[in-house]
């Protein structure tokens, strides 16, 4: 059984390295993982060639977008499963194994994705159901009316005890275990989006070959930083991205 990764890097060097640490830990071999830069300007791309020789890096030169980047790296792979981690991810020892042998026993599962924690060890609630109009205005207020954090808690099941694999809608881009043959059938991320909803889109698209699932007894640690809600720039970026997933989806189930 063979697992690849692909992490997208834009002006990552204050994490870049304890995510490889993390994921050689694992069987994970270098030239298994792809580093895809998008144009770090901060030694992101100096890191990893001094420290981490064997990874295959990839610099596109300017930032081509979050999906764009991990297709890069998808064109040379070859393996059974495929893991898109975002550079603020930390793996604990035993967790990718542990994740890979939930897949090799269930084939009809596609792409799952683990509890994700905040650094505090606290559950980190994301996005399980498909996004509607509804939940993202939702999220922009959440902590202001009672009513959108209903709404957020409803998107992300943050009130439903979950402490067996169960079905979902949406898997989040900021860990994605896959099998890397659907990945390769649905190629991969759709480019048109440059950032933001295109987890929930890819993961509709998986879900024409077989399930989505969340496995609770797998974790991961994220360092969120969520920019939509800080940099004008990010909310327009968001909103290109929902418009284009409202278009694509409309209508379908």
């Amino acid at each position: 059984m063979k697992i690849t990764a692909s992490i997208v890097t834009f002006n990552s060097a204050d994490e870049i390295e304890k995510v490889l640490v993390s994921l050689l830990k694992h069987n994970l071999e270098m030239d298994n993982i792809y580093v895809v830069d998008n144009g770090s300007s901060d030694g992101t791309t100096e890191i990893v060639k001094k420290k981490f020789d064997g990874v295959n890096l990839i610099e596109t030169g300017k930032n081509i977008g979050f999906g764009a980047g991990h297709n890069l790296a998808l064109k040379s792979v070859q393996s059974d499963y495929h893991i898109f981690i975002n550079p603020d991810i930390i793996v604990e020892e035993g967790e990718i194994e542990k994740m890979a042998a939930y897949m090799e026993s269930h084939k009809d599962v596609v792409v799952m994705t683990p509890k994700i924690l905040n650094l505090d060890g606290t559950e980190q609630f994301v996005p399980k159901k498909r996004p509607k109009f509804k939940y993202i205005f939702a999220g922009r207020f959440e902590y202001k009316f009672k009513w959108c954090y209903k709404l957020r808690s409803e998107y992300t099941l943050r009130d439903v005890v979950i402490n067996e694999p169960t079905e979902i809608d949406c898997c989040s881009g900021c860990f994605m275990f896959c099998r890397t043959s659907v990945l390769l059938d649905v190629n991969g991320f759709d480019e048109r989006y440059f950032l933001y909803f295109e987890d929930a889109d890819l993961t509709r698209e998986l879900q024409k070959y077989g399930k989505a699932m969340y496995v609770p007894n797998c974790s991961v640690t994220h360092a969120w930083h969520r920019d939509v809600t800080h940099s004008n720039k990010a909310r327009k970026i968001a909103l290109r991205s929902m418009f284009q997933y409202f278009r694509k989806w409309r209508g379908k189930k």
